[in-house]
């Protein structure tokens, strides 16, 4: 008899223990998006991704905020600088992955200019598990500081 309670206390630890291990998740934060000091040249939005308990690949990024996005990586390569679009980027298990100046990133081409009075963006990103995240972006002026104080200089954005 003992040993029947003994094994349906176990049972029932193991059972309560499984119920509280918190899974990872998945998340994306920090995102701002840098103004083009050119209104006719296209801005650049970066983010930080968080992996969460599996690896899962980022396979687009959307707005409603501008008229065409695209992620880009930036490289140098025998010294001189450029820029490749790319279709995805890998998110592994429990790391994060910076867009940030440099390295990856998406432009943006003609922002609409109540986004930039309104000093945000909101982004959706699309991921290969099914998830799909919205995050906020702040809009910067090309010096950083922040655009929603910015007049219509970059109307035609």
């Amino acid at each position: 008899m003992r040993l029947l309670f003994s094994l349906m206390a176990t049972a029932v630890t193991l059972l309560a223990t499984a119920g509280c291990s918190n899974p990872k998740p998945l998340y994306v934060d920090g995102g701002y998006v840098r103004l083009n000091a050119n209104p006719a040249g296209p801005s650049a939005a970066y983010f930080t991704l968080h992996g969460g308990d599996d690896q899962v690949i980022l396979r687009d990024v959307t707005t409603d905020s501008a008229v065409r996005l695209e992620i880009h990586e930036s490289m140098t390569q025998g010294g001189m600088a450029s820029m490749k679009p790319v279709d995805t980027i890998d998110v592994p298990a429990g790391k994060t992955v910076q867009l940030a100046p440099g390295g990856k990133h998406m432009m943006l081409w003609t922002i609409n200019p109540q986004a930039i009075v309104a000093g945000k963006m909101t982004f959706t990103f699309i991921f290969s598990n099914g998830d799909r995240i919205l995050a906020d972006a702040v809009i910067q002026k090309p010096d950083g500081s922040a655009a929603a104080a910015a007049t219509n200089e970059h109307a035609g954005h």
